[in-house]
């Protein structure tokens, strides 16, 4: 199973608690900074030990996605995006507008053009940062 790892400037857990509520997904983990042993040679200061080390969500007919809040920034290049390919067309769109709240829509959810015309799909970045394709099949 490939499972997607998204950085994060500082939001990671709010995303990951969104992004269960968006998709009716289970969080596995949410592992922060703090939970682990300090090492007296490097101290964490606190707003790091609140910071999400290591978080892992499962999305019911999907897989799952990993994160973490990164220390350093997080370059936003663009050339990797999400596809979730939901089973129904309700479900893309309710998916799809969720995703879409505080976000920006790159392309909306449309009917995709021949040959594949019996099929939905549309393009969001969210408001985390992070860019989603969202599809279902419509019959």
């Amino acid at each position: 199973m490939l499972m997607p790892y998204i950085k994060f400037t500082g939001n990671c857990e709010e995303a990951f608690l969104r992004y269960a509520q968006i998709f009716n997904g289970e969080i596995q983990q949410i592992s922060k900074y703090g939970d682990t042993p300090e090492n007296p040679d490097m101290p964490m200061d606190e707003e790091l030990k609140s910071k999400v080390m290591h978080a892992q969500l499962m999305l019911p007919g999907l897989g799952g996605i990993s994160g973490a809040d990164y220390t350093e920034p997080v370059a936003k290049s663009g050339n990797v995006l999400i596809q979730a390919h939901l089973s129904n067309e309700t479900s893309a769109q309710q998916i799809f507008s969720a995703l879409a709240a505080d976000g920006n829509i790159i392309g909306p959810l449309a009917t995709n053009p021949p040959p594949d015309d019996n099929s939905i799909s549309g393009c969001v970045e969210d408001s985390f940062g992070v860019t989603w394709i969202i599809s279902a099949r419509t019959n």
